[in-house]
């Protein structure tokens, strides 16, 4: 027996839908764990901006079209300055030096397209924090060191909250990816002002299925 031409054409399709249904199930719910580098643009009380390379991992939860990206990155510098307000020092300032910035993300993302290639954009908080300040200038005792040196402490971390736009793509079993984030300003008379911005890219590694599935029959 003939199949009519509107009938083949008719399973055809549904066959290319049953596939491509198939293929976004297959990325829902998954965890992905990645590494990632890039460079991250930053501001001091006493330099204007400047870009610092970084490096990272985060751990991905995809369900369908939502997500949650949760991410450390450090930026790497060198011999960085920054000051703050100390009435016991000429000028009222004490400078601060450091390398190192730290950043924890969590990020709550949409994936409005689904497909091989994928944009997403996300939404969240964190905090950055800068590592191991060393306050300069003279001491007059080692309690006003110690005062300093804690003073600066207690001014190196603060909260953010942050946008983010990216693409992700497949390469064979792995996801590559490219992001663009945007951090919201510390608090007035920490080390680090302004907005914060961070460039990375990097790969994702698949660890299973973040979702159990229901089976029936038996134990």
């Amino acid at each position: 027996m003939r199949i009519p031409r509107a009938a083949s054409l008719g399973l055809i399709g549904l066959a290319l839908v049953t596939t491509q249904v198939r293929a976004q199930q297959s990325d829902s719910f998954k965890w992905y764990i990645g590494a990632q580098a890039g460079l991250l643009g930053f501001e001091t009380q006493s330099q204007l901006r400047g870009w610092a390379p970084s490096i990272g991992g985060q751990l991905n939860i995809v369900a369908k079209r939502s997500g949650l990206i949760i991410s450390v990155d450090e930026a790497i510098g060198s011999k960085e300055t920054t000051h703050y307000t100390d009435v016991t020092t000429e000028g009222g300032k004490r400078g601060v030096s450091f390398d190192r910035i730290r950043k924890y993300s969590a990020i709550l993302t949409g994936y409005p397209v689904r497909g091989r290639t994928q944009p997403y954009f996300g939404i969240g908080f964190g905090l950055l924090q800068v590592m191991d300040p060393v306050p300069g200038g003279i001491f007059t005792s080692q309690v006003q060191a110690n005062l300093a040196r804690q003073l600066a402490s207690n001014k190196s971390t603060d909260g953010f909250v942050t946008l983010v736009g990216g693409v992700q793509f497949r390469i064979a079993r792995l996801v590559g990816f490219g992001q663009y984030q945007l951090a919201s300003s510390p608090s007035a008379g920490n080390l680090l002002r302004g907005p914060t911005h961070s460039i990375v890219g990097g790969i994702r590694f698949s660890l299973g299925a973040s979702k159990e599935g229901i089976h029936g029959g038996g134990y």
